[in-house]
């Protein structure tokens, strides 16, 4: 009797783990983001593009609702999200918006989405564009 118990719990314990998106693997994200400076932020003529140094970078793991994790892009606008299980992801930054005639617009996130299909996987990503009037 005391056997089936054991293999009961186990077989609930192992049925009721289920793994999701998130911290806790050995998988890596990695990308860089890319700074576009424009005199007009509506007019892309005379762009600078540059690394994109000291900007945020979210994470949000499977479909949950708000970010899970934030990092900060180096000196050459590179970032990294290190231990993620395979799933769903998406990484976010922000920038100002390109299109409204006006510069006070709210800023807008530059958003992309991947998955992590195994455990040792290391992903990287194309680079973010975010904007900037000068």
């Amino acid at each position: 009797m005391q056997k089936f118990f054991i293999a009961a719990a186990a077989t609930a314990l192992l049925w009721g783990c289920t793994r999701t998106p998130g911290e806790g693997g050995i998988a890596t994200v990695t990308g860089s983001v890319e700074l576009e400076q424009r005199v007009v932020i509506t007019n892309p003529t005379n762009a600078i593009v540059a690394p994109a140094a000291d900007e945020d970078v979210f994470i949000i793991y499977g479909d949950r609702v708000g970010p899970d994790d934030r990092v900060q892009t180096n000196y050459d606008g590179e970032y990294a999200f290190y231990g993620l299980r395979p799933g769903s992801y998406t990484v976010y930054v922000y920038s100002e918006d390109t299109l409204p005639p006006f510069n006070n617009a709210p800023d807008i996130a530059i958003i992309q989405e991947f998955e992590i299909e195994e455990g040792e996987e290391q992903v990287e990503l194309a680079p973010l564009r975010i904007y900037k009037d000068i």
